[in-house]
């Protein structure tokens, strides 16, 4: 008798209603030292996965592919049908029919199935048709109306992101809490964003970018909530972390880069801006997570083509096509050295940070 459950035998077990998903993630940190129970702690060769190795959950296998262009077909009818009111349908009936369907999808394919790839396009799907049906029907007299409410307090024209973002958000809450899939939290966090930033800015004066910084903070403070939890990066909530880092990093850095080139001009802006990207480089390798490198690119890439062009490294005739040529190859080289080096440079920073009171938090070393 074998004495761990193969990732076969767990889900079969699931799907059978034995076992639920919570449950069998709590078996796969339980047997992770002796047995390979997920996806999730898997090398593309088969492999145990390193511990600080930043995964997440895709795909399950090509038949998530396969199933995930089912799901589009099926919105591209529901996006005719929304559109040409066929059948006999209004805006309103054709787009709650669609939310619906997409939610019995989801029955099957995320709740019994765990499909990743078509669970992320039907959360998405949902989300748009439920909040598009509450908008329609909140606002159809002004849609049907030949004299728009320009007026109105509420006219969705007037707050988008209020009118849609809000029950768009409703609807991530209610998905997240029924399928616990992880990307439907990027989604809360997205929805979320607009209708705080929103309301935010309509109650008291304050800068946008003021805004988007002091949320982001609060998402990647969420992030590392769930990466504390799961150090080992093993279970579902290393992915609900991901997610929630992608929707963090742009809120972060954009309004950071803003600012630097608001109170700089010239070289200084550039050194400042390249100044940023290694710190948040070095808070990248604490974390074990790349999306803030990521989403710092284009402007690491601007400033050291800004360097580059100012004569520094070259000044001859016809710069400017060599210079963006020499950009690319240095940012290249940058972003490969980087992910090559990654464990190794992170080993090393690693002790510095154990000395810290975040120690305990921070995702394990590279054996």
């Amino acid at each position: 008798m074998p004495s761990a459950l193969s990732p076969e035998d767990l889900k079969a077990a699931v799907e059978a209603g034995v076992i639920d998903a919570a449950q069998a993630e709590k078996l796969q940190a339980m047997r992770q030292g002796s047995a390979v129970l997920s996806s999730a702690v898997l090398g593309p060769d088969g492999e145990p996965a390193i511990a600080d190795e930043e995964r997440f959950r895709f795909l399950n296998g090509f038949n998530d592919v396969f199933l995930t262009i089912g799901v589009l077909l099926v919105a591209g009818a529901f996006l005719i049908l929304s559109s040409t009111s066929a059948f006999g349908m209004s805006w309103f009936g054709a787009l709650a029919f669609a939310a619906l369907t997409f939610w019995i999808l989801s029955e099957i394919l995320v709740g019994r199935l765990r499909a990743v790839l078509p669970g992320i396009v039907l959360s998405t799907l949902f989300v748009a048709f439920a909040a598009a049906a509450v908008v329609v029907q909140m606002h159809w007299n002004n849609f049907a109306s030949s004299h728009w409410d320009a007026d109105s307090e509420f006219a969705f024209w007037r707050n988008p992101s209020l009118t849609f973002g809000g029950p768009a958000l409703v609807a991530a809450i209610v998905y997240y809490l029924r399928f616990r899939l992880p990307f439907a939290l990027a989604l809360i966090a997205f929805f979320g964003y607009a209708v705080v930033s929103r309301s935010l800015l309509q109650i008291v004066e304050i800068g946008p970018s003021f805004v988007a910084f002091g949320y982001g903070l609060v998402v990647l403070g969420a992030a590392l909530a769930y990466d504390a939890r799961d150090t080992k990066r093993i279970t579902r909530l290393s992915d609900c972390a991901f997610w929630l880092q992608l929707v963090a990093a742009p809120l972060i850095v954009s309004p950071v880069i803003l600012l630097i080139k608001q109170s700089t001009n010239g070289t200084p802006t550039s050194a400042a801006i390249l100044a940023t990207v290694l710190l948040l480089a070095v808070f990248a390798l604490a974390i074990d997570r790349r999306a803030l490198l990521v989403s710092s690119l284009i402007y690491f890439t601007y400033a050291v083509y800004d360097l580059l062009s100012g004569g520094i490294l070259l000044s001859s005739g016809g710069a400017a096509p060599s210079t963006f040529v020499l950009t690319l190859g240095v940012v290249g080289i940058f972003v490969l050295c980087l992910g090559v080096f990654w464990h190794p440079i992170r080993n090393r920073l690693l002790p510095h940070l154990q000395k810290t009171a975040f120690a305990p938090y921070l995702p394990e070393a590279r054996q």
